[in-house]
């Protein structure tokens, strides 16, 4: 067991957080600066006070550890965000959406999240767990990966891990970089995540320059994303080796280095803050009392960080008495706190293959696992209700649950695949009695894939041949399409550039509509001369080659109609790689003729009108190589918004009905 003394560990847990704050404000100004600069350092950098994700996301995780104690859930955190921060940037508002969709972590950090997955959003909040188990890596990593799968699945939730078991460590240290190092031990031997950490060493050892240390990072892990984990961890645990300590010089260095700036200031601040400890920083640096502005809703007892770390050393103790036993605390004061008291009943749902999504004649498998935490055996009389029109293949049952125990029960959900409209959310209320007594009352969620009519694919040649113009040049005595080829053919390059083209390729037309919008909205039918196909996408993003095994450039037509109760001015956000024209109501609201590199939201469409009734939705695709991936999320602002997750689409088959 490590012992520290109580005033010592204030002391660090304090520095902790004003390093986060002001470190974190040095480079809070220049997030997405993804390139190295030479910016130099002004003391009103450090002066500032400005909102941070960050620290705003600790601050509710606190307010649900000090009413929930250890035993806090994931749940817990994610319903705390929901109700208290309004912001909603990249994977946040995924979390934020499928909350609402009632689709729980884990899965709200894994589902319709392939973009943001490995984002920083989940690295940035493990102090605060650091500090409520410090000294105690296993319990550290507990709580952060209860926060981390929230909006994150797979090695940014490793990322945070690391950080909290680094950072619970960091109070004992005062060696940076064996401490970075001893700490990979918790990390798997095969994941990317630790070669990052090892290779960052390897190159602060090499070079001992931070310039070409992130040169050697980019050329390995760099990503467009100005978020994405990989090459910000990198940057934090480069400056952290290299700046000696000197909080203002770590911190400059991170800035220097651009990206994520706000979040790898603040967390090398953080680190060093543990590790020399507030008194110590306030002194070097001359720093006044430091304050912290919030974005989020909380009631802390003043914005003083002076007493946000007491109260989480205050947590920390009434935490060392039960949960963890790794440390002992010196000349601590008398704490009590009273938790809310565990639920005698809960009910847990999860997912075949992480999927919680239905298709149209299609179901889903759900394991819904209830837990009885008394002490007396019970037997459950358990219901299952929707109003969405899903199908549930147990709606009623019963079991027996011994005390201290589980029982799990397999439920399908299903849709019908002649149903007249699909629902975005779906939402299954679960109740269950014990002896005539209401004891479980929640609900877990099953996303309806979106519907979708599919025509095409069209094709052309470059130039357009056929049968006329070949006859044509046969008549003249001519080869039946050099000719045309020679003449026509706007392909660059030379005759045999043009000749190899018209052999190998198809061409990419965006311009020539193949389709009249009226075509696109009959029911699907097998009596035209082009395929048209019911196709669906579970998820908000989605690749032609889901859908046809055509290869190469050709032109789709997707269909949905929307049904509205009621008019709704919004925003539309398209992700996209390859050209598309985007139809609302017979308007064209967006077009591209670019490629681009894919992410959530290449393009944000504002004041998009959906009215009361039904909405045609069409989107034309132009692939020009091998991938095409698009998404469309409806939200209620250009980004960092919420997305929408009530609408309803009519079933293709059904369109004229």
């Amino acid at each position: 067991m490590k012992k520290i003394d109580y005033n010592k560990f204030y002391d660090k847990v304090y520095g902790c957080f004003v390093g986060k704050a002001v470190v974190g404000n040095i480079g809070a100004p220049y997030e997405g600066m993804k390139m190295p600069t030479e910016l130099e350092y002004d003391p009103e950098m450090v002066n500032l006070s400005l909102p941070n994700d960050d620290l705003d996301l600790q601050v509710l995780w606190l307010d649900v550890a000090e009413k929930k104690g250890a035993d806090f859930t994931s749940y817990d955190l994610l319903k705390q965000f929901c109700e208290n921060c309004t912001y909603s940037p990249g994977e946040y508002a995924i979390m934020r959406k499928n909350f609402h969709r009632a689709i729980y972590p884990p899965y709200s950090g894994e589902f319709c999240n392939d973009f943001y997955t490995e984002g920083m959003g989940c690295p940035i909040r493990s102090e605060v767990w650091a500090c409520l188990a410090v000294g105690n890596d296993e319990l550290a990593m507990e709580f952060a990966g209860r926060d981390g799968q929230l909006d994150h699945f797979g090695e940014s939730i490793l990322a945070e891990k690391y950080l909290a078991a680094l950072e619970s460590r960091a109070f004992f240290s005062n060696d940076m970089r064996a401490l970075i190092v001893d700490t990979l031990e918790v990390l798997p031997e095969n994941s990317k995540f630790r070669t990052l950490v090892c290779d960052t060493v390897e190159y602060c050892d090499k070079y001992n320059d931070i310039k070409k240390v992130l040169s050697a990072i980019l050329f390995k892990y760099g990503h467009p994303d100005c978020t994405n984990m990989y090459q910000n961890m990198g940057i934090t645990i480069a400056c952290l080796i290299l700046g000696g300590g000197d909080i203002i010089k770590t911190g400059m260095m991170a800035l220097n280095c651009g990206f994520d700036t706000d979040c790898t200031c603040a967390t090398a601040g953080a680190i060093i803050g543990i590790m020399r400890g507030a008194d110590e920083l306030i002194k070097a640096y001359g720093l006044d009392e430091v304050t912290y502005t919030l974005a989020v809703t909380s009631h802390r007892r003043s914005n003083k960080i002076c007493d946000l770390a007491e109260d989480i050393a205050h947590l920390a103790v009434e935490f060392a008495k039960n949960v963890n036993n790794a440390v002992e605390f010196e000349n601590a004061p008398e704490v009590a706190f009273e938790f809310d008291k565990k639920a005698d009943f809960t009910m847990r749902a999860d997912y075949k293959d992480m999927d919680p999504s239905v298709t149209l004649g299609g179901k889903c498998d759900v394991t819904l696992t209830f837990a009885n935490n008394t002490e007396k055996d019970a037997f459950l009389e358990c219901s299952l209700t929707t109003d969405s029109g899903l199908e549930i293949s147990l709606p009623r049952f019963s079991l027996s649950v011994p005390a201290f125990s589980q029982k799990t029960v397999a439920v399908e959900v299903s849709l019908d695949i002649n149903a007249d409209t699909v629902c975005d959310t779906n939402i299954i209320k679960v109740t269950a009695q014990n002896n005539g007594k209401n004891v479980i009352s929640s609900d877990f969620g099953v996303s309806a894939a979106e519907p979708w009519k599919l025509c095409g694919p069209f094709w052309r040649t470059e130039p357009i041949t056929n049968t006329e113009t070949v006859l044509k040049n046969l008549k003249e005595k001519k080869h039946p399409y050099s000719p045309t080829v020679k003449e026509l053919s706007i392909i660059p390059g030379n005759w045999k550039d043009k000749q190899r083209h018209y052999h190998l390729n198809f061409y990419p037309d965006t311009e020539l509509e193949y389709l009249p919008l009226e075509a696109l909205f009959t029911p699907v039918s097998d009596s035209t001369e082009y395929v048209q196909t019911l196709v669906q996408t579970p998820r908000d993003s989605f690749n032609v080659s889901d859908f046809t095994g055509f290869q190469g450039p050709c032109t789709v037509y997707l269909s949905r109609i929307i049904v509205m109760k009621e008019d709704r001015e919004l925003f539309i956000q398209v992700g996209h790689t390859c050209p598309f024209t985007l139809h609302v109501n017979g308007e064209v609201v967006a077009k591209r003729d670019n490629c681009d590199c894919w992410t959530a939201e290449n393009v944000h469409v504002p004041d998009v009108v959906l009215k009361k009734g039904e909405n045609r939705i069409a989107l034309r695709i132009t692939r020009v190589n091998d991938q095409a991936k698009f998404n469309l999320t409806f939200a209620d602002g250009a980004a960092c918004a919420a997305h929408y997750t009530d609408l309803v689409s009519k079933n293709p088959m059904k369109f004229q009905d």
